[in-house]
């Protein structure tokens, strides 16, 4: 409370204790001067940042479409709830003037993970299953399943699983999966080689990967993997309902998400970002096939690991749900202590020899459920505060959310090639340098 009100209200109790301490009557208290209660205006939050480095975000960001990378890039930062910055550069397609904006809907990708996990866990706090139950419980054809263990002499080697992989160890990546993202090691070859992606339902794909050896004992490591494709199975066997009619049901229309989805209605494929390729020999292509419409007849199956599309404003509110704990404004999705369970970094693994941390992300950079969390600030080099979450998409498309600031950030673009464009470290560099906060990182 401001201190003229509290003058304002001891004088006025001044006068009733002078008055009868003379005998006199204190009088109508209508005659003593009006208290108006006010309250100091609420701080501006664009005034939290350094406007000329605001400034150099948003010429980094427009430059890659400047120099013909990208068709477009667009991107936000959310403060205590308001926009502080935010960019559309570029247009939707190659030949039109069609600019970029909120709604421009964009292939996102494995940001699709996190809204898998979230839909998993309404499920885990609905009792469908506890975080210690194996995922043979959903997926029995994941009965038999052996660790790769080396070659010799031309033969596999391989040894039987110390026990069957968790729900937890699924939605941390630890399970011991392999993935088809183009790395040199035997069982990421083998998704490739045996086109994991291209299963035509569900079920196809679980009889596919159960039929590849792990990377790993399950819980000895974090690999990046199928894990979160088979999250969305798991929701369809537990509710009975298509991945796509389970998250617009759970997810999408509460949180009024309505351009978040797995296909593209005619209707608004005029809001659809063209997805182009991008190498330095052959400049900026625009990639052929279904992948550019997304009809709802080319979808064979919903991927829960990368198969979504959003606008700007659609993940908007879905990171702020994030960050309110579970909740948009009248709409709960999760109890707080889920998703602090889901934002937290449940990767524990050292060196045995140094002791220092093991299998992750990237330095200072551990994994909660569908999402990445900086738990070295120092370490990771991205100026982000210990507890901020992250995730990107193949793309190119990026978020991260930072509780201790209030902080979203959210960044689109279409890109798919051997040449990735990767934005998100430059522009979180960029809003902390920006940021002017009393936070220091705990040394390490």
């Amino acid at each position: 409370m401001l201190q003229r009100l509290a003058w304002a209200k001891s004088a006025a109790f001044s006068v009733l204790i002078l008055a009868a301490a003379c005998g006199q009557p204190a009088g109508n208290l209508a005659d003593t001067p009006e208290i108006v209660e006010t309250e100091a205006a609420a701080p501006d939050p664009a005034k939290s940042f350094t406007p000329s480095i605001l400034v150099m975000l948003d010429e980094e960001m427009a430059a890659v479409v400047r120099e013909n990378k990208v068709a477009s890039l667009s991107y936000v930062l959310i403060k205590d709830g308001q926009r502080v910055a935010s960019g559309f550069h570029g247009t939707r397609t190659l030949d039109t003037a069609d600019p970029v904006d909120d709604r421009t809907i964009y292939r996102i990708y494995s940001m699709t993970k996190p809204v898998t996990a979230v839909g998993l866990l309404m499920l885990y706090e609905e009792g469908k299953f506890s975080l210690d139950d194996p995922i043979t419980k959903f997926l029995p054809e994941m009965s038999k399943l052996e660790v790769f263990d080396g070659l010799s002499a031309g033969s596999i080697r391989t040894r039987p699983v110390n026990h069957v992989p968790t729900m937890r160890e699924l939605l941390l990546h630890t399970a011991g999966f392999g993935y088809g993202d183009g790395r040199p090691d035997y069982v990421s070859q083998q998704f490739m080689a045996r086109q994991i992606d291209s299963a035509a339902s569900s079920d196809e794909l679980v009889e596919k990967v159960a039929r590849i050896l792990l990377k790993y004992q399950p819980g000895e490591a974090w690999s990046y993997s199928i894990a979160s494709d088979l999250q969305g199975v798991i929701i369809e066997r537990i509710t009975g309902q298509s991945l796509q009619q389970y998250l617009e049901e759970r997810i999408f229309a509460p949180l009024d998400m309505a351009d978040t989805g797995f296909t593209v209605d005619e209707g608004d494929s005029s809001r659809l970002a063209i997805l182009t390729s991008w190498t330095p020999e052959a400049g900026m292509q625009p990639l052929p096939g279904p992948i550019q419409t997304l009809r709802a007849a080319e979808v064979a199956r919903y991927s829960g690991g990368h198969g979504l599309v959003s606008t700007i404003a659609d993940y908007e509110r879905f990171a702020a749900m994030l960050l309110n704990g579970g909740s948009l404004g009248d709409v709960r999705l999760l109890k707080p202590e889920t998703v602090s369970m889901m934002v937290t970094n449940g990767l524990a693994f050292l060196d045995a020899n140094t002791g220092l941390p093991l299998y992750r992300p990237s330095a200072g950079i551990g994994y909660g459920f569908g999402v990445g969390v900086v738990d070295d600030t120092i370490a990771s080099g991205l100026g982000a505060p210990e507890g901020s979450f992250f995730w990107d998409g193949a793309t190119g498309t990026w978020f991260w959310v930072d509780p201790r600031h209030d902080l979203i950030f959210i960044g689109m673009l279409q890109n798919m090639s051997s040449s990735p464009i990767l934005m998100r470290r430059a522009a979180m560099q960029r809003v902390y340098h920006a940021l002017i906060t009393d936070y220091f990182p705990t040394p390490h």
